[in-house]
């Protein structure tokens, strides 16, 4: 796949790497209390470098959509440049948000992108030896391919996740673990080439602003990479 090419160094060889008994159990209780409740885990069957599970919060009277969260990706210390030690970015993990109609349980490729490319992205630091964070923006390929067959979306994106109480997610564990918690974004092609034009995400996410562009994944929404985007 085009992106590991963009990506690929030669990465350290390394066993299994999971988060401690007490490390689970907080950041459950993080999710639980910052983002909704879960009952629901995709427990992930084979894990040769870190363990990905992903906790499903169902829509409710409060919240009219799935929210989907990595619990692994943390695990692993990612190799973040030391000019940015200030900012403790070395651990994260991701999310995103779906519609309450989307069929989370189905393997069809249409439905299950959301969990694979929270997979890929969560393994992209081991396999690339690098690091992810706000601003980044992933190409799913290099001939224009897209996310599924059923849209247009060509790459994703990460921005901070904010909690329930609009504040932005990061979990201080005991042992002083620092977890940045990221949204990850379907983007259009054009929508990455404007950020990389700016090379910025901000003013991509002014547009967004602007339309009153919903956090909730909507495969039909229009593009605001397009010169015409207001």
């Amino acid at each position: 796949m085009g992106l590991f090419k963009r990506f690929k160094k030669a990465a350290p060889q390394i066993d299994t790497q999971l988060y401690t008994e007490a490390e689970v159990n907080e950041l459950e209780a993080y999710i639980n209390q910052h983002f909704g409740e879960f009952d629901q885990v995709f427990h992930e069957l084979v894990s040769p470098d870190i363990h990905v599970d992903i906790a499903i919060i169902p829509p409710n009277a409060d919240r009219n959509y799935y929210r989907l969260i990595t619990m692994g990706m943390g695990a692993h210390r990612m190799n973040v440049p030391s000019a940015l030690d200030e900012y403790e970015l070395n651990y994260a993990e991701l999310m995103i948000d779906l519609p309450p109609d989307w069929l989370v349980q189905d393997d069809d490729e249409n439905n299950y992108w959301p969990i694979r490319w929270l997979k890929i992205l969560a393994r992209l630091p081991i396999d690339s030896d690098t690091w992810l964070g706000y601003g980044h923006t992933i190409a799913a390929g290099e001939n224009h391919e897209t996310l599924s067959d059923n849209n247009q979306f060509e790459g994703v994106g990460l921005i901070n996740a904010m909690d329930e109480n609009g504040k932005e997610a990061v979990l201080r564990m005991k042992n002083k673990k620092l977890v940045h918690f990221y949204r990850m974004i379907a983007l259009y092609g054009a929508e990455m080439d404007f950020k990389l034009q700016c090379e910025d995400i901000e003013p991509l996410l002014k547009r967004f602003d602007t339309a009153n562009q919903s956090h909730i994944v909507n495969i039909h929404r229009k593009n605001y990479g397009l010169l015409s985007a207001k």
